[in-house]
């Protein structure tokens, strides 16, 4: 059920930015098709503690490395558990970049400090990294 309702928010902002293009609206970069347009999708995080491990309900892995060109589940996940930690205000949708790069970097950077794990601060979520994202 909750996976319907995050499609038909979804359906409802593409909508929302079809209608927007119609009535002559929308930005240009929605006008000629780019994959980031001013109008994005909202998610939510809907956190939930399973096996000592937090997950937002998108994506349950510990492998996928988000994308900054295009929404991924692993980047709505992602933005979700930084936000949880406080590493990141920004808005949750799908695109990993250089808001959500930066709040990963600082989020490595004190799992380091604090842990000494040695983590890539590189600002990618990637096998090492999730698995204190859901800590």
């Amino acid at each position: 059920m909750r996976r319907l309702t995050r499609r038909l928010s979804f359906t409802a902002v593409a909508l929302a930015a079809a209608v927007g293009l119609v009535s002559g609206t929308a930005t240009a970069a929605s006008a000629i098709g780019t994959s980031q347009a001013s109008v994005s999708a909202a998610y939510s995080c809907d956190m939930n503690l399973r096996g000592g491990y937090w997950y937002a309900g998108w994506y349950d892995g510990m492998t996928a490395v988000p994308r900054a060109d295009i929404v991924t589940s692993a980047g709505i996940e992602a933005q979700c558990q930084l936000r949880e930690t406080g590493y990141y205000s920004g808005a949750i949708d799908g695109y990993f970049g250089p808001q959500s790069q930066a709040a990963m970097k600082g989020f490595q950077r004190h799992i380091n400090k604090v842990h000494g794990v040695g983590l890539a601060v590189d600002g990618w979520p990637g096998p090492k990294s999730w698995p204190w994202l859901r800590r």
